[in-house]
């Protein structure tokens, strides 16, 4: 890209400029502000150093292009969107979807200081196939869609932010703008004003079980949607003491569910949807199971 004759990066010489100045006007009424860094989605970010701000988070998006360009699933195709090629077959898009994912957290690692990495956007658009899915009430493709991606922020252990929930969302005008319709929720599929699911949209793959509080190193977490088996690994930190909080959604176990551990104890508040795991200092890595009870 030139300007004036003179080459010229947009990222560095634009866009990272434009993000001190942002930063440095945030700063000037909260000191302690985390600033944000997003880029286009599969681009990379600028090139940071001690001179630029301080405490900054990389909050790329990342998206399932092929689904979301074209307004299709399909289990067997879908695209990189950093090397800009298709991918074939469900077993190579699971490994592209973790490495595209791993991609972004490294540019963090490499180019930004190994500052924290968080998905500032992903999601599917629920108007696939011409809106069938209204039209029959089928969400399934939806929830195969958004658990495929789910899977590969799960699988490099970064934090995400899902767009998105439109209060106002309706199968005709979607999201109300740019033609966009990702809402997990929609005005015209909920039926129960008393059922706090009721709207909800692919939910099955959306509320999902994730650790929210960690007594120290995540080191594996992983959700089967077929199965609901939830597993997680960590390393305790010594100087920790508090216990570890894992989200256990209700919906996922209507029946209830068994625990397993490595070790320690762990106590179920089922009201407020959590476990709540309390290690023992006398090994370094803990693992947790959940399974869902059989259905009586």
């Amino acid at each position: 890209m030139k300007v004036n004759g003179q080459e010229v990066n947009f990222t560095q010489d634009y866009y990272r400029p434009f993000a001190n100045r942002f930063a440095e006007g945030i700063r000037s009424a909260d000191s302690k502000a985390l600033i944000f860094l997003e880029n286009e989605f599969g681009h990379e970010p600028p090139d940071w150093g001690p001179d630029d701000a301080a405490n900054i988070v990389w909050a790329p998006h990342w998206y399932d292009g092929f689904t979301v360009l074209l307004k299709k699933f399909s289990p067997h195709i879908a695209a990189d969107a950093l090397k800009r090629s298709l991918v074939l077959g469900s077993k190579n898009i699971r490994k592209s979807f973790v490495q595209q994912v791993g991609h972004l957290k490294r540019w963090a690692e490499d180019r930004l200081g190994d500052v924290p990495t968080v998905i500032g956007e992903f999601g599917i658009p629920f108007d696939l196939n011409e809106k069938e899915a209204y039209r029959t009430g089928e969400f399934s493709s939806h929830v195969k869609a958004i658990d495929r991606s789910f899977k590969a922020i799960e699988a490099n252990l970064v934090n995400c932010t899902l767009w998105n929930y439109s209060a106002d969302n309706t199968n005709e005008r979607g999201d109300q703008w740019n033609n966009e319709d990702f809402s997990i929720f929609s005005r015209d599929q909920q039926d129960d004003l008393d059922n706090i699911h009721s709207g909800g949209r692919a939910l099955e793959a959306v509320v999902r079980p994730y650790a929210m509080r960690i007594a120290g190193e995540p080191l594996r977490m992983d959700f089967d949607l077929r199965s609901r088996r939830f597993e997680f690994e960590f390393r305790h930190h010594p100087a920790i003491t508090a216990p570890t909080e894992i989200f256990i959604p209700n919906q996922q176990y209507p029946d209830g569910y068994n625990v397993e551990i490595s070790d320690g104890d762990f106590n179920l508040e089922t009201k407020s949807q959590r476990l709540i795991y309390s290690h023992s200092s006398s090994i370094g890595i803990h693992t947790l199971r959940v399974t869902p009870k059989p259905s009586i």
